[in-house]
């Protein structure tokens, strides 16, 4: 299996869609809180370094980033062989996404 790690935010309602779907599978991923007390700087920076932008949700597999929710619940479907979900909030528009500098684009 790929390594696989996803960088959030708290107030993110697109990362919130993808860790509902996970809670929902039992996925369990490295996470990476771009604000966390600790080591948000360092995370943030390595999100940008490894991922070319400035957009949270982001799965990394295996170093390459996959972003926007609906792509990464849908890869995180095959890769877990979940079929055709409903579990996930689907008032959340597809699309869209947060910045790291805070705003998130609706």
């Amino acid at each position: 299996m790929a390594k696989l790690e996803l960088f959030y935010k708290q107030n993110c309602p697109w990362c919130h869609k993808v860790m509902d779907f996970m809670d929902a599978h039992h996925i369990k991923l490295e996470m990476h809180d771009i604000y966390g007390e600790e080591e948000g700087d360092v995370e943030r920076a390595r999100l940008i370094e490894l991922g070319g932008k400035r957009q949270v949700p982001c799965l990394l597999i295996d170093g390459k980033a996959l972003y926007e929710s609906s792509d990464i619940i849908d890869y995180l479907g095959r890769e877990f062989g979940i079929a055709d979900d409903t579990s996930v909030d689907t008032d959340i528009p597809a699309g869209t996404a947060c910045s790291i500098a805070g705003g998130c684009s609706f």
